[in-house]
């Protein structure tokens, strides 16, 4: 969702168009709230292309959902559930209505912090986007509890989108596969390297 754009200009409502899969062209709302805004087109064309053989039948993770880009275009792209974690009613609301708008009966969203939301009894996942809010530093808990409470099923992919000179450990149980950057923006794909 990459929210870091800090400023104090008033937040237009716009849309969100998906770029691929069933549902390809369709835009759907996105609320009026500072900050708010989807992954770029270009990042999420180059991310899907490198997740195309992984998100048919996958089950996916949008930890930090807000627009819910990544996790939508997932399910238009094929995957069998989503679970979109969202801690802001109003975007939280926004998701459920466009799934809704789109007949995905296979997702649902809940709306809490990513923090408790992994504090639960984890069922594991084939693919998690991580892209908190820029300003609030949440990568590393987020990759931490996903390893050791055993979120990630094996060889599980996981997106990370940062600030280009965010500093963070990856956990020893991630490797890199992809890494690039556009403009200020730095995103990554790891696996999952420990058997379940």
């Amino acid at each position: 969702m990459s929210r870091f754009r800090n400023n104090s200009k008033p937040t237009k409502a716009s849309s969100l168009r998906l770029i691929g899969g069933k549902h390809r062209g369709r835009k759907l709302p996105i609320p009026a709230l500072d900050g708010l805004r989807p992954t770029s087109d270009r990042i999420r064309e180059t991310l899907f292309n490198w997740l195309q053989f992984n998100v048919p039948g996958a089950r996916i993770l949008d930890l930090f959902a807000g627009t819910g880009a990544l996790g939508l275009e997932a399910l238009s792209r094929g995957a069998s559930e989503a679970i979109f974690v969202e801690p802001q009613q109003v975007a939280a609301n926004a998701i459920g209505e466009s799934l809704h708008m789109l007949g995905q009966t296979n997702a649902s969203v809940i709306h809490q912090s990513s923090e408790r939301f992994l504090s639960t009894s984890p069922s594991p996942f084939d693919l998690v986007f991580i892209d908190p809010p820029f300003a609030l530093d949440l990568w590393q808990g987020a990759l931490n509890s996903l390893c050791q409470q055993n979120w990630l099923k094996e060889d599980a992919l996981v997106y990370v989108e940062c600030p280009k000179n965010q500093l963070f450990d990856i956990p020893d149980a991630l490797s890199v596969v992809k890494d690039k950057t556009a403009g200020q923006v730095r995103y990554r794909l790891l696996k999952n390297t420990v058997a379940s």
